[in-house]
């Protein structure tokens, strides 16, 4: 090339931009970038220094008593503000009001009961609003969720409760606090196998039992290890229901989740309370305060005792949902089989 000084004046305008690059980096570089990281050191002052918007859920505790429920049911893991949303302002106007009012917090830092109870119910209940697509946002039911997770698909539900009236809410029903109404905690429910369904791989359930399928993998029915309960279940009353409708099961890891067996009225409830968003003529459906007391006459057992006992239900319907006498004959050989082993 006999003439290349245009190459060099690019060249020179490159090498002048570059510097002019490195001295303008050098003048809005912050002190304190690269000290502990790639990035400024001062930024974790500024957000120590950020308000706090999002409380705990012990915040919630010594003043709310539902929390004691909420922690023995299913949504145990769910924070109070995933549905209620940021707690600072809740309380932030509660401790405007007891200093207002001269009140000092104890030496833990918190407010004796006797001083909460006097703070307004306005300023203790903090703003919800229940929506149906606030619970689909997690419960809807979709492909890309696991199998074990609650989910419902709206109109297939509601078909199967017959409710008439599709703007019904969920919480017409289920209480988001104590949405199965469990007998006891969900730390003491019965640990049990992972359940692998058909349904874990195959969109429409096979023709066949997975059995009858050359060299398929071992998976589980419910059948395959409860064989006499499940052939008695369908002569019963619930038998075109899965077992795992009231049996419900919830995976904790790879091997192994707890599995609800749940005797309490409010979870039969769920389906047989009479509404008046629900086709009256189809499912079987009780007026609760009616119904308990036509009762004692009917068991010989006083009414208190009838209101107050959480398993009502079954002391009079188990027949409808397994045979008692097989369940107890299957328990005594669970217990001697548990001795032998021990």
């Amino acid at each position: 090339m006999k003439n290349n000084s245009h190459v060099k004046r690019v060249f020179a305008l490159l090498i002048i931009a570059v510097m002019i690059g490195f001295g303008v980096r050098q003048l809005l570089l912050p002190d304190t970038f690269g000290t502990i990281g790639h990035y400024r050191a001062d930024s974790l002052k500024d957000y120590l220094n950020l308000k706090q918007v999002y409380q705990s859920q012990e915040t919630c505790a010594p003043c709310h008593d539902i929390y004691d429920i909420h922690e023995k049911d299913v949504h145990y893991d769910v924070q109070c503000e995933d549905c209620h949303g940021p707690g600072n302002i809740h309380i932030a106007e509660i401790e405007t009001f007891l200093e207002q009012n001269s009140q000092e917090p104890a030496e833990s830092g918190k407010y004796a009961k006797e001083i909460l109870d006097a703070v307004p119910e306005k300023l203790v209940q903090m703003p919800k609003e229940y929506t149906l697509e606030g619970c689909l946002y997690c419960h809807r039911k979709l492909e890309s969720r696991p199998h074990d997770f609650a989910q419902v698909d709206p109109e297939e539900h509601y078909g199967f409760l017959h409710v008439i009236d599709d703007s019904i809410q969920c919480v017409e029903c289920h209480d988001p606090h104590e949405p199965l109404f469990l007998l006891e905690p969900v730390s003491v429910a019965r640990i049990h196998p992972t359940i692998y369904e058909c349904d874990y791989c195959h969109k429409e359930h096979p023709e066949e039992s997975y059995k009858d399928v050359e060299n398929h993998p071992v998976i589980f029915e419910c059948e395959d290890c409860h064989t006499a309960i499940v052939q008695d279940f369908k002569k019963r009353e619930h038998a075109s229901m899965r077992c795992t409708a009231c049996h419900l099961y919830h995976r904790e890891n790879e091997m192994s989740g707890r599995i609800y067996k749940n005797g309490n009225k409010q979870f039969c409830l769920l389906c047989h309370e009479r509404k008046p968003f629900k086709d009256q003529d189809s499912l079987p459906q009780i007026d609760v305060a009616e119904h308990l007391q036509e009762m004692p006459e009917a068991t010989g057992k006083d009414a208190e005792s009838i209101m107050n006992s959480k398993t009502s239900c079954l002391e009079c319907h188990y027949i409808f949902i397994h045979d008692p006498d097989l369940i107890k004959v299957l328990l005594e050989q669970k217990q001697w089989a548990e001795k032998v082993i021990l």
